[in-house]
């Protein structure tokens, strides 16, 4: 079955072509490989994901960079980046921390660090008005309306900002805690509840998904840098 959005093409579940770059099911076979043989905990398993988040993070900042100095990338650049911010980073990751790891570490230390996954949830909140924001300028971006490169710059500074915080302050504070937190019975569980999840949005195949637009983002990037 294909699904098409956009320019960019979902294969489920053996084949994933993004703009040409295609996963066979050898590959796809090999990436299960790793996930299962790979020592995994339900932090390292969002740590992977915030890899790619911070990739497309990198790739809009390039973009940020390109229209200061009067480089417009493609409307459909962001119309991608918008895509997997809302699909990959929110629905999909966010979801597995918020409501999953931020609940059970919530229960397990009885309101002793409602503060800390307050900000976190806050943050969140904050990313998801400023992709929503970014997303609102994109028809007059598109007609090159300064008003809306104004409106798109003033969403994009503060989301790229915010969210490599955020993650900075996960894998390096937060996540500790939980690893010392949980048990292995309850990581374990954790584990569980996240596959389920990902079984909701098509198996394996999110991760990949992710990993092919957050390269095809990259590579849009590129190209702008070499048609200097």
């Amino acid at each position: 079955m294909v699904h098409q959005k956009g320019r960019i093409v979902y294969y489920s579940p053996n084949l994933l072509a993004i703009r040409g770059i295609f996963l066979s099911e050898k590959e796809m076979h090999e990436f299960s490989n790793e996930m299962e043989t790979t020592p995994m905990n339900a932090t390292k398993l969002l740590i992977k994901e915030h890899a790619i988040i911070l990739k497309v993070l990198d790739s809009l900042s390039s973009a940020r960079n390109h229209i200061e100095n009067g480089r417009l990338p493609e409307k459909f650049f962001f119309e991608q980046a918008v895509r997997f911010s809302r699909d990959f980073s929110d629905t999909f990751h966010h979801f597995k921390e918020e409501f999953l790891m931020f609940g059970m570490l919530a229960q397990k230390k009885e309101g002793d660090i409602d503060l800390e996954i307050g900000a976190l949830r806050y943050q969140h909140e904050k990313c998801r008005g400023f992709i929503k924001g970014i997303d609102a300028s994109l028809k007059g971006y598109g007609e090159k309306d300064e008003l809306s490169i104004t409106m798109l710059l003033e969403n994009l500074a503060p989301y790229i900002s915010l969210l490599r915080r955020h993650i900075y302050q996960e894998n390096h504070l937060f996540f500790p805690l939980v690893e010392q937190s949980l048990t292995e019975m309850e990581n374990q569980y954790l584990l569980e509840q996240f596959a389920k999840e990902e079984e909701r949005f098509g198996g394996k195949t999110v991760f990949v998904t992710g990993k092919g637009q957050a390269d095809e983002l990259a590579r849009m990037v590129q190209e702008i840098a070499g048609g200097i």
